[in-house]
């Protein structure tokens, strides 16, 4: 009973509070006026802007198959990085692959960098994977290294295709 004439009450109250109250004199409303500002009697002096480092240029990320993946090792022109779990890395890899697990790349990019500036350097490609297609770490720690300005290739069919060609 108290709720059903309370609640009705407490609306009409949020309503009327909330409504806009027509004024009750009529007191002229002062029209603001701008600032008169004097000139300083000191020259002022004009800094430069600071000259900032750019932002960086985001890399790209592209797909790359198992027998490019393959080519590219042999020659030598590809940084394989193992992006899974450290454990999984120690049960098996690719041969040469270094390991960034995605769940550290945090803690562990800065102590990285020299790695990947040095295949960048020699003209190398980084080439990422993880378990399998279905394993989303490669792509996600591309994204992360596009956005520190490296491009990357993802290789999908990851360790488990590696093995089933029989190139482990």
């Amino acid at each position: 009973m108290k709720s059903t004439v309370l609640y009705p009450m407490a609306a009409c109250a949020l309503f009327v509070s909330c409504s806009d109250s027509p004024v009750s004199d009529n007191t002229p409303v002062a029209k603001p006026t701008p600032a008169v500002q004097k000139a300083p009697s000191t020259p002022v002096q004009v800094k430069k802007p600071e000259t900032t480092k750019p932002a960086t240029k985001p890399g790209s990320v592209t797909s790359i198959d198992v027998g490019r993946v393959f080519t590219m090792k042999q020659s030598d022109q590809a940084h394989v990085i193992d992006v899974r779990p450290p454990l999984y890395y120690r049960l098996g890899h690719i041969d040469g692959a270094d390991s960034m697990p995605l769940i550290k790349f945090d803690k562990v990019i800065a102590s990285k960098r020299p790695q990947l500036d040095a295949a960048v350097k020699a003209g190398k490609v980084i080439v990422l994977y993880c378990q399998n297609s279905n394993c989303p770490d490669a792509h996600k720690t591309a994204v992360k290294l596009a956005k520190l300005g490296y491009s990357t290739s993802v290789y999908r069919g990851g360790w488990e295709e590696w093995k089933q060609a029989g190139l482990e």
